[in-house]
């Protein structure tokens, strides 16, 4: 499921915003240059569909104004690199979502990140791709409402198992 694809189904299901406006070509230079030259075609792709937000995850990604400049600190974006990842949404919470940038595998898979040991490792594998990660997250709290079992993910995305970095969440632990 490639993130155009993934997105176009969401907004059509109204689980994702945009961004009113296309700075996305200002944002991918930017985010290329804090993270030394290279970027994923995943974040490229994800930064392109203009996303605010998917259900209740707020995106993070640099965000540009035509009078200000740049209206975020390089820090949303540079939080993660310590543990070679970038980050795509946030559960508000304090806790990321982050793209894998250690192996530059393709797609890179999605890890959660939690604030509370300060972004130290990956704690579960979140989606095998962006894509797919994008779809798992419009269903997550409907998940918990519905009390769906726990592997429902594998419907969605049945890689996740065999992301490198963490187990995906039923059996992280």
């Amino acid at each position: 499921m490639s993130v155009e694809d993934a997105c176009h189904l969401l907004e059509e299901r109204g689980a994702l915003d945009r961004q009113p406006e296309d700075h996305s070509a200002r944002i991918i230079e930017h985010v290329r240059g804090l993270l030394g030259g290279w970027m994923p075609s995943d974040l490229e792709a994800f930064y392109r569909e203009r996303v605010r937000r998917v259900a209740e995850f707020w995106a993070t990604a640099p965000t540009w104004n035509e009078r200000m400049g740049w209206r975020t600190e390089d820090r949303i974006i540079t939080q993660l690199l310590h543990v070679q990842a970038v980050p795509i949404l946030s559960d508000g919470c304090g806790n990321l979502f982050g793209l894998d940038l250690s192996a530059r595998a393709c797609p890179p898979a999605v890890y959660f990140f939690d604030h509370e040991d300060g972004f130290s490792r990956p704690h579960w594998a979140a989606g095998s791709s962006l894509g797919k990660f994008l779809l798992l997250m419009a269903d997550h709290d409907r998940s918990y409402d519905e009390h769906w079992p726990v592997d429902w993910w594998l419907s969605i995305d049945p890689d996740i198992s065999k992301c490198p970095r963490a187990p995906p969440l039923w059996l992280a632990g």
